[in-house]
Parts: C-alpha cells; structure tokens; sequence
C-alpha cells in the first residue's frame, strides 16, 4: 500500500499522534478539526510538546496542514489513507462517515480509530467501495511509543487491504496484530478484565494501592505504572468507559460480573478526581514532587507509605522476567503470592477462553498484551512460564475452571510455545493439536536465527562474533548480567578487537556492531571502573581507556566499511562506540548523549573528540564552517549538560550523530540495513584520513571557565560540578598549548580526554555520584 498523503479527522490527543506518526514517515497530513482555529491550536500543541513528543523533530510539523471540516470536498479527495478520530460515539462517527464518503476518492483507505466500537455498525449504509476499504485501526497512547495498532476488519474489507495497512504500519515502526470486531477488541478486552481482577483481588487479600502496584510492576514483567498508576495516566473516566463497554457488551461472557466497574473506580469518576488530567484519581500530586496516595475507606489522600515485600525483594535479583515471575508466585499462603498468583492465573485463564472470540491464535493474544500495555511476557506466555501442570492444578485449587486449550496443551506437548529450531518459537493450535511457526519476514535479519542455525564465529561472556553472510561480521553486545543495558567492559572491547582482527585478515569485508535488545549500550561498567578507583588501579584504568579509544580510532579510520545499529538508550561509552563506526544505521527511537557528567566524569572513549568533529561539519546558512569557540561552546553544551536526543532525527541536528546517517523507523529491520550500508560501502571504499580539528585554545578556555565561574557564583552549580566543567572546558578547547590558526591531531585530543577522566575519577565526590547512580539509578547533585 502507497500512502502519498493522509488525511485525519479529529485534532485530540489521539488524532494528532496518529498524524504525526504520518508526517514522521515524511507523508503529508491534512489535520481536519471541526474548524480551523481548533485544527490550528492542535497543530501548535503537537510542535511544541517538549514532554512526550509525538514529533520525532518539531521540524516535521511543516507536513501537517489544518484544516476545517468544510475544507472535505477539495482536500479529502486526494488522501490515500483517512483516518478517523472523533470521540467514541458510535452516532457521530456515523455521521462523520457518511460525509467522508461523499468526498473521497474511490479506492481510498478510510479507518476509525477506537477502542471497541463496533466496527461494522460503524460502516452500514455505506458506499460498496467503502466498506470494501474500511477498517478498524485501534493505536494505543502515546502513539509515537506504544508499538500496538490493531487492525479490525469490517464485514466487507478486502484482504489486501488489511495486508496492505499491515505493511505500511510495519514500515513506520509499528507492531500490527489482527483482532476480529468484538467488544474492546484483543489488549483492552483482556487488560480491563485484569485490571478490575486487580481491583477485587486488592480488596479479598486487605493490600493496599501502594503494594499492589509494587507486585504488578517489574515483578510480574509489567511496567512500572503497574496498575493503579496506569489507570491514572490512562484516565479514570476513560478506564470506566472502557470497562463499561465490555460489560454492556458481553452478556455471554463467563465471568461477566468481573467486568462489573468497581464501586470505587464510579466514586472516584462521579468525584471528578480523573486521574493525571484532573491531578487526583488514584495517586494526587501535591507540590512539587510529592504524592499522595488514596485511603480507600476514607476516601481521602495520605502520605504514601513506600512498604516493602521480602518476596518482591528476593525477586528483584532475577534478570530474567520467568524466574522473577516464578520467585513472585511461589511463596504459599504469604498475600503477596497469593494475590500475584490468583490474577496472573485468572488472567490467562481468561485469555485463553477468548481464543477463536477475539483472535485466530494464543500469539496474536499475547503480542497484544506485550506490545499494548508493554509487559514482558503475555498472559498465555505467563502460563508457560510457571509450568502448565503446576498453572492446571493451582487453577483447581484457586476454584478457577481450567481453560480446555490448557489442558490439550499440556496432553499435546506440556507447553503453549516450543523452540522452532531456527531462533524463534512456534505456538500451540488446539484445534489441530499442532504446533506452527509464524513465517520468516525477508526484512528482517534476526540474530537469534542467526545464533541457533550456526553463524556464531565466536563468544564470551557479554559479546559475540556472527556471520550476517555475504563477508559482513556483526559484533552482537549482549550482557548477560544486564541485558537491557549492555555496559561496556573488557569482553565487549576484546570481542570487538576481534572482530576487526577478522575482518584485517581478509576473512570478512566489512563489521557491523549492533544487538537486538532493549537498548544498544547504556554505558560503562561504572560499578567496574568505581571498584578499580577506590583500589587505586588508575593504570588499569588508563588501559581501558586507551583499549576504548584505540577501537574508536580503528573503526573510524578502517581500510573496510565499518557501522554501528545503535538504538534505544545509546549513552556515553555506548554512544562512543558508535561514533567509532564511519556510519550508523540508527533506529527512529534513540535516545543518545555523552551523560558521564551525571557521574561526575568526562567522555574519554574518544566521545569528546568525535563530537568536536561533528560540530566542526557544520555549516552556517550561507554554507561557511563555525569557528572553534563556536564549536567548542555547542560541544561544551551537550556534554556539560548531558543532553540526551529525543530522536534519532533530533541526535542528527544536535550533531550527536551524524546528518548522512540512516534513520530506520521500524526496529525489527535495524540489522539488516546496516549489513546492506555497510555492503554499499565496500565498492570504491577508502579509509576516512586522520580529521585533525581547530580548536580555541587558551582564550576560549578562559570564555567557558568564566561562564561557569558564573554560575557558581549564582548558585546554580556546585564546587565539584564547577571542577567537572573546567576539566570539560580544557578537553574541548585543546588545552593551554591549542592556537585557533593551527589543528589540533586527534591524538592530542585524545590525551586530554584520558587526563581529565583520570583526574575526576580519583575525587571523593566524583566517586559519590557513580555510587549514588549504582545504587538508585539517578544522578546526584554534589
């Protein structure tokens, strides 16, 4: 499907998300509203949302056109695709309809964006073409970061247009499941019956709202909104909705008087207390920074009272979400565990019994839930997790009736999912008591395909080598210890040398450095590098920091096409490893900056040097370069202040990364685009020459330390911060010996960057901060 130019129809919260998600695919948006002025002052909400941005640049704005609803018959004509998002009235988008089909051109793809609207009623009295092209397309809030659209088709829709939209939404980055039209569809159907089991389960084991979102959070592989919090941000009156359309709408359900809204959740909506857009619904915000949290039985807000768990604790220290999960749910009559245990059974109980009622298969179920309400496993997946028997026989103990796709499973195989043999899985069919694999998509090169069909070359604790085929050598991070964040340590750097070794020795042609998890590299081992400085190794230090900065060197000046895939968090030593690469291949969402001063250091992996060599490829208006002190300023302001990207496209104009640098939208497709740049690269390839840069030397030194002298003296820094940004300064503007008329050599800079993180990493108060970071994850202001 080609979509040249979208049209959406209602500018809400929600309208102009999925509008923005065009413009982010560079496609053109006419934003309707029901007048202009309204069109308009949605349009400016969207370019200037600084929290949550839905733009990937505010620069992408310029692709949204507003407009009125009278504007239909000379604008909608030319959408490929229309998107329908008014507020979830089934009469009003009827009427919507029945105006958007007098105007647009035939063939033309319309949806509607709700939440469990019916979505054939939505299209009777249609035009035949109309309903050939029409679809439910239900997103999920915030659309720019919730992966999950699901796709309904109506009575009447042409398969190829629901493929069609399917590969568009892939395209832009999007996780597309097909639900069939019943109430709330797929993910809401079965997250509001776990969100009211919460409710019920909270009140039969006396556990407050405090403990219950401390279980239903990272413990069960949930979010940390958990529960409560998540109603709160969704919206109470919202959730009630919601709530209420299941059980008006579902008379057969099975355990429809679950579905029944809570007394509380009525009282708290009848109260106007809504949630985060009223500021008080389950938690209330009172000041700056602090919470209070709801006394159900006195319906009042009182301090929260942050209680503890020992079962939570013990579970905390499982990287790996089945084990916590099986940590979580196995401490007998304790309520913790018995709550936990009641609603994750409950839960998959009643995703099973939706099976063949809201999807063809347990995976489109569980995807919805992952992707939906981003949990780490899914309600069926969860079962799996805990052992099928184990979940059969505590469902009997717990009076819950055992799901008949449970009990073939477990006759069948013992299991809803199995290794397919090739790095994937394939799901159980209870109708034909088999098992089957999804079918491979050709855009993506999947490493743990790859890995279990034999292309490992090489592996080591927190890396390894993989052949991608055609001489290109992936070097995958991949710590086991903290998978989601990949520090880089010693068997990283020496994976990597390796890597490049093979590579020099006509092995391979090119290296990509790359993974598939949650984010490329979040930073150095710090608990490492801080238990080396309070030992004193300094001269284990430097090494690491010359191995660091030698890799760098390497991958930037290599005689063969050299990449990085960064993604996600992307942060200090990571993002110096990708700045080590001649290009990146970086996906849409990353999120990327030199964060060491949050630790009380400086970037010495050659970050410091790459950054000035990023700001000296600028060039003014007029197409001149900027001089050094202008150069040396925009680089003391990303590093000195930590700035992170909010988008790979917003690390490209902050000269985080480079402008010639591939953005790929959809993540899945990361691995092989860059094997394709990297394969690109090689004709005609010839190593990037030393980039010696101008820097401003001692006068600029002085400019910056003024600055900070400045606010020092208004307090808007501390001591140590102040000594931070002096060592930066010295870095950046080439020390005392630099001369703006003459370049500086790489190397030079390099020294600089070793110097001051050797200096900084010996202070006390240097060695505070990195505790502080180990032990709560947040910096500290010392």
């Amino acid at each position: 499907m080609k979509i040249e130019r979208a049209g959406v129809i209602g500018g809400g919260i929600m309208g102009s998300g999925i509008a923005a998600l065009f413009a982010n695919q560079d496609i053109p948006v006419t934003l309707f509203d029901v007048d202009l002025d309204v069109a308009k002052a949605s349009l400016e909400k969207l370019a200037s949302a600084t929290k949550l941005p839905q733009l990937t640049s505010p620069r992408r704005a310029k692709l949204i056109t507003p407009a009125s609803a009278n504007d239909y018959v000379e604008l909608l004509p030319a959408c490929d695709a229309i998107v329908e998002v008014v507020p979830e009235v089934l009469s009003l988008k009827q009427k919507v309809f029945a105006s958007v089909d007098a105007h647009r051109r035939t063939g033309s793809v319309v949806s509607t964006n709700t939440s469990g609207l019916s979505v054939a009623a939505m299209c009777e009295g249609r035009s035949p073409d109309f309903r050939e092209h029409f679809l439910g397309t239900h997103y999920f809030f915030p659309v720019r970061y919730m992966p999950l659209v699901e796709l309904i088709p109506g009575p009447e829709t042409k398969p190829e247009v629901v493929a069609g939209y399917a590969d568009f939404l892939r395209r832009s980055g999007k996780k597309p499941v097909i639900g069939r039209d019943t109430p709330n569809f797929i993910a809401n159907r079965i997250g509001v019956y776990s969100m009211m089991k919460v409710m019920r389960l909270a009140e039969k084991y006396g556990l407050g709202i405090e403990l219950v979102d401390l279980i239903t959070g990272p413990p069960l592989g949930h979010p940390k909104t958990a529960s409560y919090r998540l109603a709160d941000m969704v919206g109470l009156d919202t959730l009630l909705h919601v709530t209420q359309n299941s059980y008006d709408n579902c008379p057969d359900d099975e355990v429809r008087d679950e579905l029944e809204p809570p007394s509380l959740l009525r009282k708290l909506v009848e109260a106007g207390r809504l949630g985060q857009k009223s500021g008080a619904g389950f938690y209330k915000k009172v000041g700056k920074g602090k919470v209070l949290v709801l006394d159900p039985e006195r319906f009042e807000y009182v301090p929260l009272s942050k209680p503890r768990a020992e079962r939570l604790r013990v579970a905390k220290g499982y990287a790996d979400v089945r084990e916590r999960l099986r940590v979580v749910l196995s401490g007998g009559d304790d309520p913790v565990s018995a709550f936990a245990r009641e609603l994750v059974l409950a839960t998959g109980a009643y995703a099973l019994n939706r099976l063949g009622e809201v999807a063809d298969d347990i995976r489109t179920i569980d995807d919805a839930l992952r992707w939906g309400f981003g949990r780490e496993l899914g309600p069926i997946e969860a079962l799996d997790a805990i052992g099928l028997e184990r979940a059969a026989a505590w469902m009997e103990d717990l009076r819950i009736p055992v799901p008949e796709p449970l009990r073939l499973a477990i006759a069948s195989g013992g299991s809803f999912y199995r290794d397919d043999g090739r790095g994937g899985s394939a799901h159980f069919v209870p109708a034909s008591r088999t098992y089957e694999a999804p079918p491979e998509d050709p855009r993506v090169l999947s490493l743990a395909r790859l890995k279990a069909t034999g292309h490992v070359v090489r592996e080591n604790l927190n890396a390894r080598l993989i052949d991608l085929g055609d001489g290109v050598l992936l070097c995958e991070l991949d710590a086991k210890m903290v998978p989601s964040m990949n520090p880089v340590d010693g068997y990283i750097l020496g994976m990597l040398e390796r890597g490049h070794d093979l590579v020099e020795s006509g092995r391979y042609r090119a290296l990509v450095i790359g993974n598939e998890a949650p984010n490329f590299c979040a930073g150095a081992n710090l608990k490492a590098v801080l238990e080396l400085a309070k030992a004193g190794e300094l001269d284990t230090i430097r090494a690491m920091i010359r191995k660091l900065q030698g890799l760098s060197q390497r991958g930037l000046h290599a005689p063969y096409p050299v990449v990085a895939a960064p993604h996600g968090m992307t942060l200090g030593g990571g993002l110096e490893l990708a700045l080590g690469a001649q290009v990146r291949v970086a996906h849409s969402e990353l999120y990327c900056g030199l964060v060491e001063v949050g630790v009380g250091l400086v970037p010495a992996g050659g970050g410091c040097l790459r950054l000035l060599q990023l700001q000296a490829a600028r060039r003014n208006r007029r197409g001149r370069p900027y001089g050094p002190m202008q150069n040396a300023l925009a680089a003391f302001d990303l590093i000195g202040f930590g700035k992170v990207s909010s988008s790979a496209e917003d690390a490209a104009h902050k000269r985080l990364i480079a402008r010639d640098d591939v953005i790929v939208a959809a993540k899945d497709e990361l691995v092989r685009r860059a094997k394709e740049v990297a394969l690109e690269r090689l004709e005609g390839h010839e190593a990037i020459p030393a980039l010696p840069v101008h820097l401003p030397g001692r006068a600029g030194y002085l400019v910056l330390e003024d600055t900070i002298e400045g606010m020092l003296r208004a307090g808007k820094i501390t001591e140590h911060a102040a000594r931070i940004a002096r060592v930066q300064a010295r870095i950046l503007t080439g020390g005392p010996d630099a001369n703006p008329a003459f370049p500086v050599a790489e190397e030079h800079v390099l020294s600089l960057e070793e110097e001051g993180f050797l200096e900084l990493v010996q202070h006390p108060l240097t060695q505070e901060r990195m505790a502080h970071m180990l032990k709560k994850g947040k910096p500290l202001f010392n």
